[in-house]
Parts: C-alpha cells; sequence; structure tokens
C-alpha cells in the first residue's frame, strides 16, 4: 500500500477495485415520503461526502457536566466543538442517538437526555439520527414517539422506529438526492433489551424476511446506493463475531452497498466483502461518539467517512478520523471534549489536557490506527 502525508485512502472503481487503502481522515432528507426524495440544491462540484459517528450515549455524569446554573438549563455544544468542522463538511451526517429524549433524566441502564443533547448534535452538523437501537424503548413507547417528535421539530430526521405502520410506510426506507445519486438508508436492531414495542409502534429488528422487502422497495424507487445502519455484535469485542458476517454477507448479496455498524462501543474491523466482483466496505462498528465510558477501547471512536463519485454513482473513498473523549477541563469548562488525535498529536498545546489522558489518547490513537491498517481487504 501507498502512503502519502499519513493519509491512507481507498479508492473503488466501479465493479472492480482499482485499489483500496484506508485514510485516516485528517482533513478538514431525507424525503417525508418514499416518493420524494430531498434535492439539494446548488450541489458544489465534486464528490458526495457522508459522515457517520457511533454511539451518542447519555450517562448521567455528562449531564451533571452540562448543566448550567445560571439559566437552570443544559449546554452540550463544548463537547463537539473540536469534532464539529469534520462533521459540517459532508453534505449529510449521521449519528446512533442511544437514549430517548425528555424528563426524568437517566443513565445507564435506562437512558432518557434532555433534548439539548440533541440540539449540540443539530448544531455539530447531523442530519439523521439513527434510533433503531437497544435504547429506543427505555422510556416506552411514550418516549419512542417524543423523540421522533422533538427530531422531526429540529429538522432533523430519524431512521429506525416509527409511530405506526402509516408512518413507517412513508418514510422508509429514507431516501434523499444529491448531485443525482439518489441513495436509499436501512436501519435496523438486534433487539430491545427485552422490551417489545406496542402497538401502533414499530421498531425495526432484524428480521430478513423484511429486510428483503425493505430492500426491494428501495430498489423499485431506484435508487442508485443502498446503505445499511445496523446496530449489532456483542459488546466490548474488539473484533466483528459470526453472526455480524452472516447479517453482512445477507445485505450484500441482497444488493447492499455499503454497512456501518453501531453497539459494541468499541471500534472493530473495517472490511470490504466482495459479491460477483461488488466491493461492499463493512464498518463493524464505530465505537462510542460520546459517552461516560472510560475504559480502554471505550474512551473513543471513530467517524467514518464515505466520498460518492456522483458521475458513476459508486463509493470512491473510504476513509476514518479517530477521536477520544476527554473528560475534564478546558478552557475552564469541566465538559467532555471530543478531541481529533490526529490534531493533538500535530498541536498538543492545542489540547492542554492532563499527561494521564495525553497517554491515554496516544494509546487510542496507536490502537486503532494500528488496527486498521493492517486489515488485509481481500474478495470473500
Amino acid at each position: 500500500m501507498k502512503i502519502i502525508d499519513k493519509f491512507y485512502a481507498l479508492f473503488l472503481g466501479r465493479g472492480k477495485a482499482i485499489g483500496f487503502l484506508l485514510i485516516l481522515f485528517l482533513t478538514s432528507c431525507i424525503s417525508d415520503s418514499k416518493k420524494n426524495s430531498r434535492k439539494l440544491e446548488d450541489d458544489p462540484p465534486g464528490p458526495i461526502m457522508l459522515i457517520f459517528a457511533g454511539d451518542a450515549m447519555h450517562h448521567m455524569p455528562q449531564l451533571y457536566a452540562s448543566y448550567v446554573a445560571e439559566t437552570n438549563s443544559f449546554d452540550y455544544t463544548p463537547v463537539f466543538q473540536y469534532i464539529k468542522p469534520f462533521v459540517q463538511s459532508a453534505d449529510l451526517a449521521f449519528c446512533n442517538l442511544e437514549t430517548p429524549l425528555g424528563w426524568p433524566y437517566s443513565g445507564y441502564p435506562e437512558f432518557s437526555a434532555p433534548d439539548e443533547f440533541l440540539f449540540a448534535l443539530k448544531d455539530c452538523g447531523f442530519d439523521v439520527m439513527q434510533i433503531a437501537n437497544n435504547h429506543i424503548l427505555d422510556r416506552g413507547g411514550k418516549g419512542l414517539e417524543r423523540t421522533i417528535q422533538i427530531i422531526k421539530e429540529q429538522e432533523m430526521y430519524s431512521i429506525g422506529a416509527y409511530i405506526n405502520n402509516e408512518h413507517r410506510d412513508n418514510e422508509y426506507p429514507l431516501f434523499f438526492d444529491i448531485k443525482g445519486v439518489k441513495i436509499a438508508l436501512l436501519n435496523y436492531t438486534y433487539g430491545t433489551n427485552g422490551l417489545s414495542a406496542r402497538r401502533p409502534n414499530i421498531v425495526n429488528r432484524l428480521d430478513s424476511t423484511q429486510i428483503i422487502k425493505d430492500i426491494s422497495v428501495a430498489k423499485e424507487q431506484k435508487a442508485d446506493l443502498l446503505i445499511a445502519l445496523m446496530h449489532w455484535g456483542w459488546e466490548y469485542q474488539l473484533k466483528s463475531d459470526k453472526i455480524q458476517h452472516k447479517w453482512a454477507n445477507f445485505l450484500i448479496s441482497n444488493g447492499i452497498d455499503l454497512i456501518i455498524g453501531s453497539h459494541p462501543h468499541v471500534v472493530q474491523e473495517v472490511d470490504l466483502n466482495a459479491d460477483s466482483g461488488k466491493f461492499v466496505p463493512i464498518f463493524y462498528s464505530l465505537g462510542n461518539f460520546v459517552s461516560n465510558q472510560r475504559e480502554r477501547h471505550r474512551n473513543g471512536g471513530i467517524l467514518a467517512k464515505i466520498e460518492i463519485n456522483p458521475k458513476v454513482k459508486n463509493i470512491s473513498t473510504v476513509s476514518y478520523l479517530p477521536f477520544y473523549v476527554y473528560k475534564g477541563y478546558l478552557n475552564d469548562l469541566r465538559q467532555y471534549y471530543l478531541i481529533p488525535t490526529q490534531d493533538f498529536i500535530k498541536s498538543p498545546s492545542k489540547y492542554p489536557i492532563p499527561k494521564k489522558d495525553s497517554l491515554d489518547l496516544m494509546d487510542f490513537h496507536k490502537n486503532v490506527s494500528d488496527r486498521l491498517f493492517n486489515i488485509q481487504m481481500t474478495r470473500n
């Protein structure tokens, strides 16, 4: 593989791989109905850029850190200030919102976050919230419905859980049209922590029959690219398992072009699968986006960056950005801060964090970079 200024890039041809190389990403809606995908006006030239983030969790220490006594409110915007430029560089950005929204606020094991948590994610640049995950029912049907409503009020988009069948039929799969490329999004979870969605609510579960039907709908609507957002795998395992591989092969064989995984709370490997000459990037797990988990491997994550060539309507580049979640003081404010690790390496004075956190950050960066860089991309 060829290394240029420590950038690792992956270039894919249509039907055949021209080359494959992971980038260390340093630089830096969707419709209300299936028949009318969102089309962005005055699209600038160049590739379409998509950003995907992992698990946005909300533990109670995060609530306390974001409380503003003077206004008796919460402010999470400082959390994302250093990652924000990368997210905002995308044409469309996605995040796994692993908490319902609303009072009473709580952390593990049944989450519920203030609306301000979502407001900060919007300010960071995210457009779409994935809510087919194991915590979407932590506040029951009312929590599910309220979360969907607040996301909609913010002019953002949710995917994976629905108020009723009519809601799902009208908004799933989720489509958007950018630069003449129609992209379909699918989102499923392995489960909901033993809780069941009560009628008429719906949470998309891993069901092969239903997934085939959903993919058929996307193809009928003439989607150029199909993306599956999967909540799967075992927590804290650094490698994907046989069940994830089984589902990935199933999705690819049925026409999925890109797979983005969440739930394990650690970064898992990136793979390139092939079916009849078609190369499909698989991010098995992006790790945590933000959380209070401080253990090794859980104290950070990666953003996945996907570039799409609008001329040939396929994925042209895949890359990633590692970041560390620092819990402590910066600019006299104690908070959780997402620090891009390569930015820290280049300009450590910009982030005057304690030595222990510096060492933990460097450990996270090296571990992720070594594991992702050394993965062999081969046809299966």
